[in-house]
């Protein structure tokens, strides 16, 4: 790499954040000075600037932990929300077409996020708003999307016995159908009332870029299903170019 146009320092308080971030417990100066190679006056000012701007916090022991005031920073690049917003006419569009309410999800680590969510003019249901996590352990119409592309290291790694059954029961029924449907359940205190039926969106190199899912009361998208898969992929295709 060319660092002729880098700042050292910076560098270094950059390897600080890393370091401490990367760590499973607070760490002393001496340790960073030792593992990063850091001389101790530089490794105190940037400890104490980073200290002054709430990015790291001083613990018992002389030790330093990560603090609050990263996260500003760093949950612009973990949401993004402002990425999708282009999407929300093509969603809008997509929702009336079909006639339920539709929400596109990514990827983020072992969650997926709601990054978009449209209703239908006639629909009475809607999806939950833009930021909503899940994690990929609550198998439903959109993890097991996400899920399907995982290693099977990573899968045993996420998932427990009972969802690996129940995910792998799920993945049959995808790979089949190229969908995800999921029966709405009736009753007071059921945990899914809703038909949900997700869709992958991906680009020409076939990479999953997203999930597309609609939203209804229970029995009314599983008649159409067959249908709105039938009709769907041009639509598919254009958010895919979007992205």
């Amino acid at each position: 790499m060319d660092k002729k146009n880098t700042v050292p320092m910076l560098e270094k308080a950059l390897d600080v954040l890393e370091y401490i971030g990367t760590s499973d417990t607070a760490v002393s100066l001496p340790e960073l000075q030792t593992n990063l190679g850091i001389a101790q006056a530089s490794c105190y000012r940037i400890a104490a600037t980073l200290v002054q701007r709430g990015w790291l916090e001083k613990c018992s022991g002389n030790r330093y932990e990560i603090a609050a005031g990263v996260i500003p920073v760093a949950e612009k690049a973990r949401f993004r929300l402002a990425k999708y917003a282009h999407l929300q006419p093509v969603m809008n569009r997509l929702a009336n077409q079909i006639g339920f309410s539709a929400k596109f999800s990514v990827l983020d680590g072992d969650e997926f996020l709601n990054v978009c969510s449209a209703q239908c003019r006639s629909g009475q249901l809607s999806f939950s708003e833009p930021g909503f996590r899940s994690p990929l352990q609550k198998i439903a119409t959109v993890s097991t999307i996400f899920l399907a592309e995982r290693s099977p290291a990573e899968l045993h790694r996420l998932l427990n016995e009972e969802q690996m059954k129940d995910f792998a029961q799920r993945r049959e029924s995808y790979r089949r159908l190229g969908y995800c449907f999921n029966h709405g359940q009736t009753g007071k205190n059921a945990e899914y009332p809703f038909d949900t039926l997700s869709f992958p969106v991906r680009a020409e190199s076939g990479a999953l870029l997203g999930v597309v899912s609609f939203l209804s009361l229970p029995g009314l998208l599983e008649t159409e299903q067959q249908d709105i898969a039938a009709r769907i992929g041009n639509s598919l295709k254009n958010l895919a170019n979007l992205l």
